[in-house]
């Protein structure tokens, strides 16, 4: 497996460019346009507001970021959701979230990973708000779509490390591949026959990342 010692939150440098350069060359995430039907976005508080139907709306620095989601990509979120609740059944470490749910980790930035992990000791008075969450995550989960930019997925991890969340996976179906980054600066890569772990963050689990790729 390899892996790289960074300097903390240097994720934009080489270490989030190898990303770009193994990715194929995929279409940008949709941005939403003025003449759409979508309702004025002034805060994160709007994006309650916004319609749903099937397709991810995120605020990334005060821009609305709209990532259309292929059933492939559901299929894997599940696959994962599944098996991280099924662990925290008997582990009760704290609570997985599917991708609707959103996480302001600032005045003008939400995001809502695929999947996310948050340990109870993070959440207000150890249950789940009933709104955005106003934290970040300890695990996120980003899954790519043919659809997704990849300058936005390093944007976005790199959010989720400054605003500390402690580790997270950004897996590539059609590469069967996971990129792992974590708090302390490092990476390193999951190949199709490696393992995912949960390390710290959610000791004790483990999934082969076979399990969760399709074919």
């Amino acid at each position: 497996m390899p892996y790289w010692p960074c300097s903390k939150y240097s994720v934009k440098a080489d270490r989030l460019r190898y990303n770009r350069v193994v990715a194929e060359a995929q279409a940008p995430a949709t941005a939403a346009s003025p003449e759409s039907t979508l309702p004025a976005i002034r805060s994160v508080d709007d994006m309650y507001h916004v319609p749903r139907d099937g397709q991810k709306y995120e605020l990334i620095e005060g821009a609305l970021v709209v990532s259309p989601a292929g059933m492939q990509h559901e299929e894997v979120g599940a696959e994962l959701l599944f098996l991280i609740r099924s662990f925290l059944a008997k582990e009760r470490l704290g609570k997985v979230f599917g991708s609707s749910v959103g996480y302001q980790l600032a005045e003008r930035v939400l995001l809502s990973p695929d999947v996310s992990f948050v340990r109870t000791e993070r959440l207000p008075r150890g249950s789940s708000p009933e709104g955005f969450g106003r934290f970040a995550p300890d695990l996120a989960v980003e899954i790519i779509s043919p659809g997704d930019s990849m300058t936005t997925i390093e944007d976005k991890v790199e959010l989720y490390l400054k605003h500390g969340t402690q580790l997270v996976w950004v897996i590539n179906p059609k590469l069967r591949r996971a990129t792992i980054y974590r708090a302390d600066g490092s990476v390193s890569v999951i190949r199709g026959d490696g393992v995912l772990s949960g390390e710290a963050v959610l000791p004790g689990f483990t999934c082969a990342l076979a399990e969760i790729l399709p074919g």
